[in-house]
């Protein structure tokens, strides 16, 4: 600027630019931070800010069988640099134990994918109602000291140093798929832990005395049959649902009501003339993160490597959960496998004499709670008891009198 008393600021990156006024110069001093992560905490349809893409665009249809072959001895050549590099980082090595969980002690979980629902029932014949979650291939990707994850995520300035003291961020993927469905920026970190490229990942707050090493794979058996545990998901999409649905309202009277029968009613206030934060109304149903607290394992198929839950978990079927351990007093497991299970703490059980039989059918190797009844049992045991029981009037006829002749 040509006039009196205007300071003039040439950007130092401009063409033919060599000075620059005192302005500039105190401004390139200042150091200007990015929030790597912007998201709300309820529900969210798009991937955080600054996350890489996942999915290949390029789906490769037209790969002929020669470059198919060819991409999977790069993968494998990927994923076998990964091993050697975790096995020469001389990162901790740890031994397993079974031990009790302490106050302030956390492990990892699992991610796991809901079958569906069947029942099963007690010794006595009582009904229970059991969730069958399966554990596909589950492997720890990455672990984030709490410093690292303070500094460069926002969730990690919330959740890395809290009442519970400094925690870990233990990333854990589940699912294998073809590497060629996914971007190079997106196998990266499968092929630093050595292990195959996941369909998806989930992170799990670690204490120090828990960490588990990276690239590591973890079996169902990592909680133990009785234990109380933790299922984390999102609930049912319902999609745009009206009040009665998404809130179970009554809706108007039937009678004498025009085109007003499921509508909700009036909505403003006295005087205000605005709507009040937090008014039930139409609008979004589900796909919202449920906890659910102190579900009981009563079963587990190893060789399928699935779970058995008692009751609900949220979420339908085919959706993935965060499984972790309960923390609630009186429910924290009373021995696990600390920092997970591995073959060492694998214990022999010989089988009996009387079931070695030369045709006999393969079955699952399972673990059931004491009360629940398997299927190899015989269903009904009669006693002398039950002989000299004799059988009692209906109570649900009415009593009839009787005539004498």
């Amino acid at each position: 600027c040509s006039h009196s008393g205007c300071s003039m600021l040439r950007l130092p990156w401009a063409m033919g630019s060599e000075w620059v006024t005192p302005l500039a110069s105190s401004l390139s001093t200042i150091q200007l931070t990015n929030a790597t992560q912007k998201r709300g905490r309820r529900r969210t349809t798009c991937a955080p800010v600054g996350t890489p893409p996942v999915w290949e665009k390029r789906k490769g249809e037209r790969i002929d069988d020669e470059n198919r072959a060819l991409l999977a001895r790069v993968y494998e050549a990927e994923r076998r640099e990964g091993e050697v590099r975790m096995k020469t980082s001389g990162q901790k090595q740890f031994e397993a134990k079974n031990d009790s969980l302490g106050d302030g002690q956390r492990r990892v979980g699992l991610l796991v994918r809901k079958i569906g629902m069947m029942p099963q029932w007690t010794n006595d014949g009582t009904r229970m109602l059991c969730t069958l979650l399966e554990v596909p291939s589950n492997h720890v990707v990455s672990v984030t000291s709490p410093d690292e994850w303070y500094r460069r995520s926002m969730v990690g300035k919330r959740k890395a140093f809290n009442r519970d003291g400094p925690l870990w961020k233990v990333t854990v993927g589940a699912g294998e798929d073809d590497p060629w469905k996914f971007t190079s920026s997106y196998r990266a970190q499968f092929a630093r832990a050595g292990t195959g490229v996941k369909k998806r990942l989930g992170s799990f707050l670690v204490s120090e005395d828990a960490i588990p090493q990276v690239g590591i794979p973890l079996d169902a058996r990592h909680f133990s049959v009785g234990q109380f545990v933790t299922a984390t998901g999102k609930s049912i999409d319902w999609g745009f649902q009206g009040g009665m649905h998404r809130w179970g309202m009554r809706g108007q009277p039937q009678r004498r009501t025009t085109k007003s029968h499921r509508r909700i009613g009036s909505v403003g206030s006295v005087s205000d003339a605005r709507i009040w934060p937090g008014k039930r109304m139409p609008g979004h149903m589900g796909w919202e993160w449920v906890t659910l607290s102190g579900i009981q394992v009563v079963r587990m198929n190893i060789d399928q490597q699935v779970i058995y839950v008692k009751g609900n978990v949220p979420g339908d079927a085919g959706e993935w959960l965060l499984l972790k351990d309960c923390l609630q007093e009186g429910k924290r497991a009373k021995e696990v496998a600390v920092p997970t299970w591995t073959p060492s703490l694998e214990t022999i059980v010989e089988e009996e004499e009387g079931e070695k039989l030369e045709n006999k059918i393969k079955v699952d190797k399972q673990v059931f709670i004491d009360n629940l009844f398997k299927f190899t049992s015989p269903s009904i045991l009669f006693t002398n008891d039950d002989l000299k029981k004799q059988a009692g009037r209906d109570k649900t006829k009415a009593k009839i009198a009787k005539v004498k002749k």
